[in-house]
């Protein structure tokens, strides 16, 4: 009974429901024009939320991961996706010109920096836009490691996670003749993209059925129904297939190359990943892990591959948390350095009193970094007058004290049904 209750739970860790305060459609090519929404803070902290599929187009939940009093939070529907226009569309529709549609919005938006946030195959193209813009990324939040590797797709559309869902796998399977059985993939492909509407129809609700069945730890029936919508069936099902017979429109394993990993070591990364995963199993998380030591690598020992199963939401809420503690703290630094700055010119020669000046000048939008020694405890003016530990490491919460923790933090680990608090960071 314990355990269905968890499984139940992730709508306690979200934070509650709230509306954009800002929406748009940014050209982004002569036919294609990105839906965007902007929630939470005007003025907060950017961070960029990266949907799956691709093809998936966000939700309500999308937003609720997030302090909405500290983050701008910037969600968009990705070519083709949700509201972004031509509907379904595959022409121009590449992993490359995702990246540049990124960029272009961040431009438009005069975001200097910014977090990504990305599951599934919004991890593969979070991966994609930091190794590209690494100078434009300040910390990556992953869910559910995928990188369009041939094996990857074959373990989830031809054989394996069959062999734990035969009975979604017949339904699957159902729609394609038995002689082109061989490549799945190819084979939907080609009714998705085909003039037999009907058949186009039938192929994309069987398709997302395949996906929403198996992406929680225990079947959802509410997360059947989205594959009983037309529309997004048509757009994830067409828009994912596109990608995959393509392979990604990159080089197979190309997220984890050195070359590549090697661009992003220096980017604060957190991986959060199911440990019953069968859309993107554990053994791309953990080999990403591997090439990619520097990044906190959680796993969820009661969780597949949905967001929204309770551990999972859980960790990425806290990831989140975590990061603007940390931002919340170099502020604070930045903040006190300038008073004690202040202070020193009473009594300072006059040279020093220019300097000063120079000093209490600067700008807090963009969080500094000081290498200068920090007072150990300050007041958090964001949550709740909590007293925040700088001896804390903001990118590993498992070793966090509960005088450092803000009081949100404090009452998720106390209402933890399982009472194990943060899983074990593998590291």
């Amino acid at each position: 009974i314990e355990l269905t209750l968890f499984f139940k739970m992730a709508e306690t860790y979200l934070y509650p429901k709230i509306e954009p305060y800002m929406t748009g459609m940014l050209p982004v090519s002569d036919l294609h024009t990105m839906y965007f929404e902007q929630c939470g803070s005007p003025q907060g902290y950017p961070i960029l939320f990266l949907h799956g599929g691709p093809g998936g187009g966000t939700g309500m939940v999308d937003r609720r991961y997030f302090d909405p009093k500290f983050y701008r939070i910037v969600l968009i529907h990705q070519r083709g996706s949700g509201k972004s226009k031509p509907h379904a569309s595959l022409v121009d529709n590449t992993t490359w010109n995702l990246v540049s549609d990124i960029e272009k919005l961040r431009e438009h938006l005069n975001i200097e920096k910014w977090a990504v946030f990305g599951g599934s195959w919004g991890s593969t193209l979070s991966l994609t836009y930091a190794q590209t813009h690494p100078d434009r990324v300040e910390t990556l939040m992953l869910r559910g490691i995928f990188t369009l590797r041939r094996s990857e797709l074959l373990f989830f559309y031809q054989e394996g996670a069959s062999w734990l869902f035969p009975d979604v796998w017949e339904q699957y399977v159902a729609q394609i003749p038995e002689n082109e059985r061989h490549d799945m993939i190819a084979a939907y492909y080609k009714y998705l993209t085909g003039n037999d509407v009907a058949k186009r129809r039938a192929c994309a609700e069987a398709w997302s059925r395949w996906e929403m069945a198996t992406s929680k730890l225990q079947v959802d029936p509410k997360y059947l129904e989205k594959a009983d919508d037309p529309d997004w069936a048509l757009a994830f099902a067409r828009i994912e297939s596109h990608y995959f017979v393509n392979g990604g429109f990159f080089e197979d394993g190309f997220n984890l190359k050195k070359e590549n990993i090697d661009k992003i070591r220096h980017i604060p990364t957190t991986i959060v990943q199911g440990r019953y995963d069968v859309v993107c199993p554990m053994k791309t998380s953990w080999e990403l892990h591997r090439a990619f030591p520097e990044a906190k690598y959680i796993c969820n020992g009661l969780s597949g591959h949905s967001a929204n199963e309770a551990e999972n939401t859980r960790e990425l809420v806290k990831t989140a948390d975590a990061w603007r503690d940390h931002i919340i703290l170099e502020r604070n630094a930045q903040a006190m350095k300038i008073v004690a700055d202040e202070k020193e010119m009473v009594v300072s020669p006059k040279s020093s009193v220019v300097a000063a000046n120079s000093t209490a000048g600067q700008s807090l939008t963009s969080p500094s970094r000081p290498q200068s020694a920090r007072p150990t405890t300050r007041t958090d003016p964001l949550n709740q007058n909590a007293e925040v530990d700088y001896k804390f490491n903001p990118l590993n919460p498992n070793g966090r004290s509960i005088r450092g923790m803000s009081a949100r933090s404090r009452a998720m680990l106390s209402s933890d049904p399982l009472g194990q608090g943060p899983i074990a960071p593998w590291q």
